[in-house]
């Protein structure tokens, strides 16, 4: 075998373990576990308000952080991978906080007061909390 070959062998196959290697820590990267975390307090009108205001400002604020929102349940529903979410009110009509539930919640009623804590995704029509659990 040529030393040019032997080479490129070794190099591809320094290649294909190290990308295997990666993917595999990528793929068992432990997961954030919201509960434990601390909460950045706020209501869920504020929020709104603050994305509507400023975008980008509420993002470096809030955007993959931890936020415990408080707010009034305006819809409880299942997303189309079967996942509760909950829509939360924000004063204004067309946009809210929707959130996507770790678990089924208990026994949440439309109207009603609750507080989520869940991982900021930003804004698209409505804020977005993700990994969310039902704090009170």
């Amino acid at each position: 075998m040529n030393n040019k070959l032997r080479i490129f062998l070794i190099i591809a196959l320094v290649v294909v373990l190290g990308g295997g290697a990666v993917a595999y820590f990528m793929w068992n990267k432990p997961k954030r576990n919201v509960e434990d975390e601390k909460g950045i307090g706020i209501t869920a009108s504020l929020l709104v308000k603050e994305y509507q205001q400023n975008e980008a400002e509420a993002n470096k604020k809030y955007l993959d952080k931890t936020i415990q929102v408080t707010g009034n349940v305006s819809d409880v529903k299942n997303n189309q991978d079967g996942k509760a979410t909950i829509m939360l009110t924000s004063g204004d009509p067309f946009t809210g906080v929707f959130c996507t539930l770790k678990e089924r919640p208990g026994s949440i009623n439309t109207g009603s007061s609750v507080i989520i804590k869940g991982i900021c995704s930003g804004m698209l029509t409505d804020v977005r909390l993700r990994e969310a659990v039902v704090v009170k």
